[in-house]
């Protein structure tokens, strides 16, 4: 078996808007072939046992830091699934349109890999309309969603799990994906070398909400970025063979019970009630 289009969210201790975010996505969600999964970073709050009622699939393990949990979703969703285009949100970002999902899956096939072009990004763009088609092109990128390819993650592999905790773990994948051919150019701009990324506004909104900000690990991953950025090639979703065999139960455990389970069912087959009524509440973007 094998989807057209898997959704993954990210989630560490967010219960309350990963609730949200999961409701807006079955019910504004239009594709036919999806599949959706969450990645819990080792919650504590009651993510597990709201998931299990919700009959929400997961894949989850101890606490690993961002980059350890993107990759717990592009991998069984990508490699395990088949998912010909994967988009990635994070817990507090959310769909706002019907039929969301299609300009992600179009600016995938189109480029590769393509990132959010969230309104506080403005002033980093230096051209293009935020579609699959004219993507805004920006010399920097944000994390909130991303669509990739299956072609790009063979090519450009996963998250480098020398990330931990919080910070750059983005910027580095996306910095390596452009490298090798997918989702923005090298150019030279007034003289300077400048890499920019392709971005979609994409129908989605970010809710405000207490972040789990690092300053420490954000300065360990900078460090990090320093020696590696624009160095790596493909990178699995592992490091040393510990790991892999960490990587390796997790994603048993979640497959255990097949791969149908993870098809996405809007959420009207579920409670009986239209897709999208009565559903949001009032919304609030980040500055």
């Amino acid at each position: 078996m094998s989807f057209l289009v898997g959704i993954g969210i990210v989630t560490y201790n967010r219960k309350a808007i990963l609730s949200d975010t999961i409701d807006r996505v079955r019910a504004l969600t239009r594709q036919p072939g999806a599949a959706l999964v969450v990645a819990d970073d080792g919650s504590t709050d009651g993510t597990l046992a709201m998931l299990r009622d919700k009959q929400v699939p997961v894949i989850t393990g101890i606490n690993m830091g961002i980059a350890w949990n993107k990759n717990r979703a592009l991998f069984l969703l990508s490699h395990m699934l088949g998912c010909q285009t994967v988009i990635l949100l994070e817990d507090d970002t959310q769909p706002t349109r019907a039929g969301w999902e299609s300009e992600w899956i179009d600016g995938a096939n189109r480029w590769g890999h393509v990132n959010f072009a969230a309104e506080w990004m403005q002033q980093y763009i230096l051209s293009g309309k935020g579609t699959a088609a004219d993507p805004a092109r920006s010399k920097q990128i944000t994390a909130q969603c991303a669509a990739y390819s299956g072609s790009a993650l063979r090519y450009g592999g996963y998250f480098d799990p020398l990330f931990r905790g919080y910070g750059h773990e983005h910027v580095e994948h996306s910095r390596r994906l452009v490298r090798v051919g997918y989702g923005g150019t090298d150019e030279r701009i007034n003289g300077e070398d400048v890499v920019t990324y392709n971005l979609l506004k994409g129908d989605l909104t970010v809710v405000n909400t207490p972040s789990f900000q690092n300053a420490e690990q954000e300065d360990r991953n900078f460090q990090i970025a320093k020696v590696i950025m624009g160095k790596q090639g493909y990178r699995a979703p592992w490091g040393e063979d510990k790991e892999m065999r960490q990587f390796r139960s997790e994603t048993e455990s979640a497959m255990i019970d097949g791969p149908e389970r993870f098809r996405l069912t809007p959420l009207e087959s579920r409670h009986g009630t239209p897709a999208g009524r009565g559903l949001f509440g009032r919304l609030f973007t980040r500055r």
